[in-house]
């Protein structure tokens, strides 16, 4: 295997290589050879898909399985545990069904979930909410300055799912209390609500630790639809989103589908009085203990790598179970070899830590409870490495011999690095087109860079069989896989050889 270290632009090219040379024989040795092995990789997404460890899901018996079988792997591997108290870093979680919401309208009609609305958003912890919603057009910044949305709901007319993101950051930042949007047409709504529909994703976590501080007093819950000012118990979860059909957009707003698209084209949004409207939360008490697993393989420097990758899945309904081989199998699996390959270098500058998250398809939250842990330390991490999703193409490309890399080119040394090693590596090519696509707030990655820790998401592409139970391992080329793995190890060593930060 080939190797290569951060070049000087303006040195000849020979003298890289002699640098990058002297460079790995120091940190590395000359007879070091690639662990990662196609047919481990199938080995691992083999088992953490079949029905015995049950899709995975945070609240059966699957999650267990997962956990002792990473377990296994670090005491093989000779990877110490990350604490004292062992690999498990345990923590509860609260469920709610997202299923119990509706939205009531001024005219009377409840609107269920998964019915006449699709929510999609966190269940927060309160009963009602009652506002008003106000009309914001597309929801460009000239229209959302030109109303007042502060602790209301918000109606826009979407025309893309990635422009829902910014849309959603904009009410955000305004002191919106939610995003509530309509089409042109339904395909959307029917898309989501199947998708809702389908299986265990109607159930909605929250981590219980930080619930008991969140929940208000139930006599304070009531974000009032007049200008009056109102005392702000707790500060309320943005709502994002609810999704309707045209058919219910008279019912929410008070005017028809066609004269809200109309207005929004000739600018006269103001023209569409504010309403009253409420949200209803139905919450359950029942509470699920999981844990994150973590080994470390410590390194010379006091700063750390995390290479982080969940192992939660989206479970079994009925008689069905969703094998989830691609997401996130192939990033388990890629964690798992990563932890092999460099469990065999004696010096590594920088400390590894392997992160196997729980809780990330119920909303970021194995992630977002390590990095919130009283003794989570972000100065104390170089970077995190986030793998999900890489073992398939998404329906944009012709040629699979690709891995999207997001968000490097917000952090200068890690641009320099990933793009250096892109070029000396002929097997799999970085994509760079989904930088500031959004995606980035689905992945874990995501928790790390709102520390202001340098991020890197790893990712190959939604398909069809997202989700599904069609997510099998019949369909993951391993070669490829291989190939991307390498890559990323490429990456990781580039690092190891590079000066701290």
């Amino acid at each position: 295997m080939k190797f290569y270290c951060l070049s000087v632009s303006r040195l000849p090219k020979i003298l890289l290589l002699i640098l990058f040379v002297i460079t790995y024989c120091n940190s590395y040795g000359q007879d070091v050879k690639s662990k990662i092995d196609q047919n481990d990789l199938r080995k691992f997404i083999n088992t953490l898909s079949s029905i015995e460890f049950e899709g995975r899901a945070v609240d059966n018996s699957g999650q267990i399985k997962t956990q002792e079988l990473i377990i296994d792997r670090f005491k093989t591997l000779e990877v110490e545990p990350y604490s004292s108290d062992g690999y498990l870093e345990k923590f509860t979680l609260n469920l709610t069904d997202k299923g119990g919401v509706y939205l009531k309208t001024q005219n009377g009609q409840n609107l269920q979930n998964l019915d006449r609305i699709a929510f999609t958003g966190a269940i927060p912890p309160i009963k009602v909410i009652e506002s008003q919603i106000v009309y914001g057009g597309y929801g460009t910044d000239e229209e959302l300055n030109a109303i007042s949305v502060e602790n209301r709901l918000v109606l826009i007319l979407s025309e893309s799912r990635s422009g829902d993101y910014e849309i959603k950051k904009r009410l955000e930042e305004r002191g919106a209390i939610g995003l509530i949007y309509f089409h042109k047409d339904d395909m959307t709504f029917k898309s989501t609500k199947n998708l809702l529909n389908d299986f265990s994703m109607r159930k909605r976590f929250s981590i219980a630790n930080n619930q008991d501080a969140m929940t208000p007093d139930p006599q304070q819950l009531n974000l009032k639809k007049s200008d009056e000012e109102v005392p702000q118990p707790i500060e309320i979860p943005f709502l994002y989103s609810i999704i309707i059909p045209g058919t219910e957009v008279k019912n929410v707003m008070g005017l028809p589908k066609n004269r809200l698209i109309n207005l929004a084209k000739r600018k006269k949004i103001k023209n569409v009085p504010a309403v009253d409207i409420s949200v209803h939360f139905e919450q359950a008490k029942k509470t699920i203990e999981t844990a994150n697993v973590m080994g470390i393989i410590r390194g010379e420097s006091e700063q750390s790598i995390i290479l982080s990758a969940h192992y939660d899945h989206v479970g079994m309904e009925k008689n069905r179970y969703f094998p989830g081989a691609d997401d996130n199998a192939s990033g388990v699996a890629a964690l798992l070899e990563l932890a092999e390959e460099f469990k065999q270098y004696e010096h590594l500058k920088y400390t590894m830590i392997f992160l196997a998250t729980s809780a990330e398809e119920c909303g970021l939250l194995g992630s977002s409870y390590h990095v919130n842990h009283p003794d989570f330390d972000p100065k104390a991490v170089f970077c995190d490495i986030n793998i999900d999703m890489i073992a398939r193409c998404d329906s944009k490309k012709a040629d699979c011999n690709y891995l999207y890399c997001i968000y490097e080119n917000q952090y200068e040394m890690l641009d320099s690095l990933i793009k250096e090693t892109d070029m000396h590596f002929p097997n799999c090519m970085c994509d760079y087109s989904e930088n500031n696509s959004g995606i980035m707030a689905r992945s874990d990655a995501y928790s790390f860079s709102k520390k202001g820790i340098p991020s890197i998401f790893f990712f190959t592409g939604f398909h069809d069989d997202y989700h599904k139970p069609t997510d099998t391992i019949d369909k993951i080329d391993f070669t490829i896989l291989e190939n991307r793995i390498l890559l990323i190890s490429e990456f990781i060593k580039q690092i190891q050889i590079t000066p701290e930060k």
